[in-house]
């Protein structure tokens, strides 16, 4: 009996172990957004739907989905880096990033000697 019950815990541990974040940069992160809001120097007009933008984090890839009449984070698909709460585009591009609940903020760090390059995305998980 003891030998079974060991096997048993044996297997159910070894079950436990499974890979399904391994590869995954940030588990919080993972999964679909959609834009929502963008906070610019640029000239957008009252009440712009910005859902035709979406980003999918999903693993170490990232991916960009561009349907509305503006375009967001043009040539960044591809592989990212995290690195606390810096992201580091496949385009060289960084952005700081928050999440609050099912919102996920990304602040570009801009260049100080361009001025007005100050960008601010809000998304929501979808």
């Amino acid at each position: 009996m003891k030998r079974i019950t060991t096997i048993l815990l044996l297997a159910l541990f070894l079950a436990s172990c499974t890979k399904d974040h391994d590869d995954v940069i940030n588990v919080e992160l993972e999964g679909k957004w959609v834009l929502t809001d963008v906070s610019c120097f640029c000239g957008f007009g009252e009440g712009y739907d910005f859902s035709g933008h979406k980003i999918i984090f999903k693993a170490s890839d990232l991916s960009i989905e561009n349907s509305g009449e503006y375009e967001f984070l043009n040539n960044a698909s591809g592989s990212y880096t995290v690195d606390g709460n810096l992201i580091t585009l496949n385009n060289g591009k960084q952005y700081t990033y928050v999440i609050e609940g099912t919102t996920l903020k990304l602040t570009y760090v801009d260049d100080p000697g361009i001025a007005d390059d100050e960008v601010l995305m809000v998304y929501v998980r979808s």
